[in-house]
Parts: structure tokens; sequence; C-alpha cells
């Protein structure tokens, strides 16, 4: 999916949920040559799909400017689908001086026609409080409108809201019925997030065997925080036998991706004894403010 602007909603860095969005934008190609023919005829699909081929620099050069006074036209017209990318350009001040609230106003207006994206930009924005009152109970309102029209990333931050009970009580079997709708489309975030349920018995019996099926998912997406919590598990043999060493190639494959975590316990496993150190990259502990290369000396 094409992503030219993301936003960090929230990121809960717990050892197994993670929390993070952003608004997003999803490619579609339009034929240069159109663009004369879809103003003149006055065509809003199409004065957006030229817009946003402006916009994103498929198939003509990229120019937010242009990009701006196609979406412009089109969302005049109450075209939902440029009313959200006008708002994300004010919002992002592209072709546009910023604007918090003329972005909300446009992300408003298509989220009221029922555009999906927009809903879900607009439970964002509610979370974050920008151009308006923070408010729980509005953004759980939004993410559910758009998720219950198939927008992943809001059905996935459904089984996070009810995983950590942000504005709402924890309900974590709702949660994992969220989870289990992405994760079945191969979200990675909610596989780990599943995978994190059973290891702590939340809404589940504890199940440390389909913790690691869980989390083996998302770190064969290369999932770090899932590549993490496997190490966990073979380090405390944990549903799998203790074993240093393949703890520290999965607390390896995570700190390789900038884990930090991930290398604080490559670092523990050293001063402990656990693991031979020697040919290991030097991982810097922020625990102890060492690194190995401290360490051997």
């Amino acid at each position: 999916m094409y992503k030219k602007t993301i936003y960090t909603l929230t990121q809960s860095l717990l050892i197994t949920v993670t929390l993070s969005v952003g608004l997003t934008v999803s490619a579609c190609s339009a034929e240069p040559s159109n663009i004369t023919e879809s103003v003149k005829h006055n065509d809003p699909k199409q004065t957006y799909e030229l817009g946003l081929a402006y916009y994103e620099g498929d198939s003509v050069p990229e120019d937010d400017d242009k990009a701006f006074e196609l979406f412009q036209a089109a969302a005049d017209q109450g075209y939902a689908p440029a009313e959200y990318y006008l708002g994300l350009m004010y919002y992002d001040g592209l072709g546009v001086e910023k604007d918090y609230q003329k972005a909300f106003a446009w992300v408003q207006k298509a989220a009221n026609q029922g555009y999906a994206e927009a809903q879900f930009g607009l439970g964002i924005m509610y979370h974050e409080g920008i151009a308006v009152e923070q408010d729980e109970l509005k953004k759980l309102e939004w993410f559910q409108q758009a998720a219950n029209q198939g927008n992943v990333d809001a059905q996935h931050h459904m089984g996070v809201i009810y995983h950590e009970g942000i504005g709402i009580d924890p309900d974590y079997k709702k949660a994992m019925e969220w989870y289990l709708l992405v994760a079945d489309n191969g979200s990675s975030d909610a596989q780990n997030n599943i995978g994190a349920l059973y290891y702590f018995g939340k809404g589940v019996k504890q199940n440390y065997d389909k913790a690691l099926e869980w989390y083996t998912k998302a770190a064969d997406k290369r999932l770090d925080v899932a590549q993490l919590n496997i190490g966990d598990l073979y380090e405390n043999g944990q549903g799998v036998p203790q074993d240093y060493d393949k703890a520290f190639e999965w607390y390896k494959k995570a700190a390789d991706q900038g884990n930090q975590e991930a290398s604080n316990r490559i670092g523990r496993l050293v001063m402990d004894n656990k693991i031979d150190d020697e040919g290991i990259i030097i991982y810097s502990t922020e625990d102890t403010g060492l690194t190995l290369g401290d360490i051997e000396k």
C-alpha cells in the first residue's frame, strides 16, 4: 500500500502490544491526458483520480499544487475521497499552508458520507486532540464505523482498544475477535497480539504453545517485537525447552532491526554468562549503559 505520509497515533511498547496508526493513502493511477477532459466534463471521480496521480507522482511529475487544485475541485462537488485527501493536504501542509482546523473539517465531511478511511482518520484526530478536544468515546465511535466497513487498520485498533482498555474497560474476548479478523488477512501486529493474549491467559486459557504459534506467524513477517517475544519464551523455557542460544538468535533478529529491549536482553545474557560472547556484535545495554565491549574488558 502506498503511504506518502504517516502519522503516529500512539505506541504502547509493552512486551506484547503495539498500537500505531497512520493517516494513510492508497495508490490509484490516472492517465495525464485525462486532465483537461475530466475538468471540462466536471467529473469529480476523474478529477480526483487525476489529483491523486499528481499527489503520488504516478505517470506524471509529483505536483502538490496541482493535486490540491484538483482535489479541491472534486471536493467542492461533494466527492468523499477528494474531501479526505484535501484534509490530508491541509494536515501536512502540501500545496497549501498547514491548517489542522481545515484538515479536520474536510476529513469530517468525508467521514460523514461513510468514507471508511476518513472515519478512521477522524478517530485518530479525536484520539490525539488534533483541532478538536480529545474524546475517547468519539474515537471509538469512528473507529467502529470504519471497522464495520472492513477497514483493516480500524479493525486492528479496535482490538488494541479492547485489549488495553483505552477509554473503555478491557474486554479481552472482544479484542481477540477483532485481532482474529485482521490476523487472517495477514496483519503481523494482530498475530503478535493474539500471541500476547495466549501468553498472559487473557480472555483465553494460558497456552504458551499457542503463544509461540502466533508469535512465529508475526516473526516470519519480520515483526521485531514478535521476535523479541519468541526469544523470551526460549530464555525462560515457556512452551519450549529452555535454550539460551536460541533465545540469543531471536533477540539478535529483533536487535538487528533496532529493538532496544532485545539488545538489553543480549547484554544480560552475556553478563549472566548464559551464552558465549565470542564473535557477538557489540550491543548496548540500556539498563547498565555498558556495551559488550565494555563487559569483555
